[in-house]
């Protein structure tokens, strides 16, 4: 199974934002839904064996899981909309249980690190994608890792407290978008599967 986990510094915490002003009135929600069509979408069909976890403002988790997966398309907007009703859900959680709004999408009210103790519990290790860090390409990889990005903001000071003792590579010598670094990832490892 393939983890990214995107933390989300903008993003609402509610679904009552406007599906016509998904960059500006929601938040840079845009940037979400490319993350998630960039984890999921091949050219006709969808990575099954892929896990995304979206962490919105260190507040709520919303999971998308492969798997069981549905109704995800290619666009912004119906992306949008799925993590519209997840965010509705979230009123229906309890503590940090998860509650699934849609088929294959979960939400929960906990934060980055609540999920670094559920991910490192599973025996996860933690790769934060940062542009200090060692090169993905001359690494070894573990078997069972999640990469972590950011969105459009830089990591701030108490996420990288957080995230010390993760493993950091970079995926190049540029700045990439949070989806096109996803993309990368898919690429190396689809490459590192048939060699």
């Amino acid at each position: 199974m393939r983890t990214f986990v995107i933390l989300a510094h903008k993003a609402p915490l509610t679904h009552e934002f406007s599906l016509n002003d998904l960059p500006g009135g929601a938040g840079r929600i845009d940037v979400l839904c490319r993350c998630v069509t960039a984890s999921f979408c091949l050219s006709h069909g969808i990575r099954k064996d892929v896990q995304v976890y979206l962490v919105f403002q260190n507040q709520l988790v919303v999971r998308l899981h492969g798997e069981t997966l549905r109704h995800l398309n290619p666009d912004e907007r119906s992306t949008a909309a799925l993590l519209q009703k997840a965010l509705k859900a979230q009123s229906e959680c309890v503590g940090e249980q998860e509650v699934q709004s849609t088929s294959g999408i979960f939400v929960s009210r906990r934060g980055l690190p609540q999920l670094l103790e559920q991910l490192q519990s599973q025996n996860t290790k933690i790769i934060q994608l940062h542009e200090a860090g060692a090169p993905l390409r001359n690494t070894v990889l573990p078997t069972n890792c999640a990469f972590l990005l950011s969105d459009h903001l830089e990591f701030d000071p108490a996420e990288d407290a957080l995230l010390s003792q993760a493993l950091r590579l970079n995926l190049g010598p540029k700045s990439l978008h949070a989806d096109h670094c996803i993309t990368i990832v898919h690429n190396e490892l689809d490459l590192r599967e048939i060699n």
